[in-house]
């Protein structure tokens, strides 16, 4: 199916909302699966407008619709990156460390820091890294 002009594609969905409506009025099982057809059509329809848009009008959710809009691509919807880092360098060792210290917390995160200052400032430092779980 070509993508359509929008206002082609909002007459598309409000026939697609009737033929859903009709799916539901004659499943068996209250959470009978949705046929093929139906899921193809919706999913044609996201690539005029909004997955959002379309989910909410058919009484889906938008990861559903995500879902089967991917698999009808041939694509996967990425895992969110993890909001934590699994190693940074802050700046690269030219010198020759004095004192390493390496902290872990319970949730497995380890934090190792290696210097060569006669006092550095690490206390803000470690009650951050302990205070982030």
């Amino acid at each position: 199916m070509q993508p359509l002009f929008p206002a082609q594609a909002e007459e598309a969905l409000t026939h697609l909302t009737h033929h859903f409506a009709q799916w539901r009025q004659s499943r068996r099982t209250p959470r009978g699966r949705i046929p093929q057809e139906l899921w193809t059509q919706a999913v044609a329809l996201t690539a005029t407008l909004s997955v959002t848009r379309v989910a909410h009008q058919l009484g889906l959710t938008s990861r559903a619709l995500k879902r089967h809009r991917d698999a009808r691509n041939g694509t996967v919807t990425p895992l969110p990156s993890p909001q934590t880092p699994h190693f940074v360098e802050v700046a690269p060792a030219w010198r020759t460390p004095a004192t390493e210290v390496e902290i872990q917390r319970p949730d497995g995160a380890r934090l190792r820091i290696m210097y060569s200052d006669a006092a550095p400032m690490l206390v803000p430092l470690l009650q951050t890294f302990l205070d982030s779980h």
